[in-house]
C-alpha cells in the first residue's frame, strides 16, 4: 500500500494493480451495452504500455480473486461484439482504496522551463491539459521517475467516448416522429441546457430519446439512467460514479466508500466533475425521482451542459424553469395513423385497425396490446400491469 508522501515511480504498482486502476477509471458498469475499446485486452495493453499476453495473465489472476468479470459487448466504433473486462464490486472497493492512496503519493514534475518540483499525484491530475487519469500519469513517468509535462499533454491518445446505460430500450422498432427528432436536434444546438420530453405512459418517450441521441453519441459520452420505482439515491449515485470514473474522474466513486450517497452530498462533486462539454445526461422517468431530477437540472445548468429528461407527470418547478429558459418542453402526442399501421400484424383488416387506432389514440403501447392475437401467450412479452391494460382495452374494443 502506498503511504502518504511516498514517492511514486513506474514500478510502484504491480501490473495487476495498474489494470484494476485502469478499469476503475475506464468503466465500472456491469451492464454495459456499448463498451469503450479501452476495456478490451488490446485497449488495456495500450493504456498500460504492456503486451497483450501480460494483460491476459493479469486478468486471469484478478478473475480468480473475483475482482474482474468478463463479458461480451458491442465495442464503440466496431461492428462485432468482443470480449471486454469490467471491475466487480470486490475489485471496485480495492481500486477505490488504491486510487485514494495513490493520490497522496508524490512525483517529480518537470515543467516547460525544465524546473523540477515535487507534487502529489492528485495535484498532477489537475495539471494544464487535464484532468489526467492515474493510468496516464503512471504510463508517462520515465525510468527516472520524472513526469515531464511536455510528454504529458501533446500526442496523448484522446480519451475513448464512454457510454453508461441503465434501462435504455434496445431492439425496438422506431417509426415516424420526424418533427420531434428535428426539434431535439434544434434544442441540442440551442443554449437551453435541459429538454423535458413529456407524454402518457407507452407513448414512446424513451424510444424517441434513444433514437435522437444516437447522433449525439458519435461526438459525446453519454449517461443514461432509467429510474425504477421505489429506488433510493444510492443506486444512481453509484452509476454516476461509475460513469465519471470511465471519463477519468473517479472521485465520486471513491467518496461513495465513505457512504456519501445523499443528494445534497453528491451535488457538489457533480458540479465540479461533470464533463459538461463532452457528455450528455439522460434521466428516463424523471418524475419518479423528483429530488434527483431537480439536482441534476441544477448541475447541468451550472455546468452549461446538456440533459434530456422524460416524465409522465410534471417535475418540480417546471413552469419556473421554463420561464427562466432552463428547460424546453417537448410534449408527445400519439403517432400518425400510417406509422401505427406498421406496428400491427400485416393481416389485420383495415376496419379493425381503424377501431384500434381510435381507441389507442396513437399510443404505440396500446396499439401493440390491442392488436395482440389473444390474451394467451402474452405473458412473456408484457408485464402484469400491461396484461391488465390489455384486458381493459379488449373489453372496450368488443363493446364499442
Amino acid at each position: 500500500m502506498i503511504r502518504p508522501a511516498e514517492r511514486v515511480e513506474r514500478g510502484t504498482l504491480t501490473v495487476n494493480e495498474r489494470l484494476l486502476l485502469h478499469l476503475l477509471e475506464c468503466s465500472a458498469n456491469r451492464d454495459v451495452m456499448d463498451a469503450p475499446f479501452a476495456l478490451t485486452q488490446e485497449g488495456i495493453a495500450q493504456a498500460l504500455g504492456i503486451r497483450v499476453n501480460h494483460v491476459s495473465r493479469a486478468v486471469k489472476a484478478l478473475q480468480s480473486q473475483r475482482c474482474v468479470s468478463e463479458a461480451t459487448a458491442h465495442v464503440h466504433g466496431e461492428a462485432r461484439k468482443r470480449k471486454v473486462y469490467m471491475i466487480s464490486h470486490e475489485g471496485l472497493t480495492a481500486a477505490q482504496s488504491l486510487a485514494r492512496e495513490l493520490g497522496r503519493g508524490t512525483a517529480t514534475i518537470k515543467d516547460e522551463r525544465g524546473s523540477l518540483r515535487e507534487i502529489t499525484l492528485a495535484e498532477a491530475r489537475k495539471l494544464p491539459g487535464g484532468p489526467y487519469s492515474f493510468t496516464h500519469l503512471l504510463s508517462t513517468l520515465d525510468e527516472g521517475g520524472i513526469l515531464d509535462v511536455a510528454r504529458l499533454g501533446p500526442g496523448r491518445a484522446a480519451p475513448s467516448l464512454s457510454r453508461y446505460e441503465e434501462g435504455r430500450p434496445r431492439g425496438e422498432s422506431f417509426f415516424g416522429r420526424t418533427w420531434e427528432l428535428a426539434t431535439i436536434r434544434q434544442w441540442f444546438a440551442s443554449p437551453v441546457p435541459v429538454l423535458l420530453v413529456t407524454g402518457a405512459r407507452g407513448i414512446g418517450k424513451s424510444a424517441l430519446v434513444s433514437k435522437a441521441v444516437e447522433d449525439i453519441e458519435s461526438s459525446r459520452s453519454s449517461f443514461w439512467y432509467t429510474v425504477r420505482s421505489g429506488e433510493g439515491s444510492e443506486a444512481v449515485a453509484r452509476s454516476l460514479g461509475a460513469f465519471l470514473g470511465s471519463v477519468g474522474r473517479p472521485d465520486l466513486s471513491a467518496r461513495l466508500l465513505e457512504r456519501i450517497s445523499r443528494i445534497p452530498e453528491i451535488a457538489p462533486v457533480l458540479e465540479r466533475d461533470w464533463p459538461a462539454s463532452d457528455a450528455i445526461l439522460i434521466l428516463d422517468g424523471a418524475d419518479g425521482a423528483p429530488d434527483l431530477a431537480g439536482m441534476l437540472v441544477e448541475v447541468v445548468r451550472k455546468r452549461s451542459g446538456k440533459a434530456i429528461l422524460t416524465a409522465t407527470d410534471p417535475i418540480p418547478d417546471q413552469p419556473a424553469l421554463r420561464a427562466e429558459g432552463v428547460v424546453q418542453l417537448l410534449p408527445l402526442a400519439g403517432l400518425e395513423s400510417q406509422d401505427c399501421r406498421r406496428l400491427v400484424p400485416k393481416g389485420l383488416a383495415g376496419e379493425e385497425f381503424e377501431k384500434i387506432y381510435r381507441l389507442s389514440r396513437g399510443n404505440p403501447l396500446s396499439i401493440k396490446l390491442l392488436s395482440a392475437d389473444a390474451l394467451e401467450g402474452v405473458g412473456a412479452r408484457f408485464s402484469p400491469e400491461e396484461r391488465a391494460l390489455l384486458r381493459v382495452l379488449k373489453l372496450r374494443q368488443d363493446t364499442d
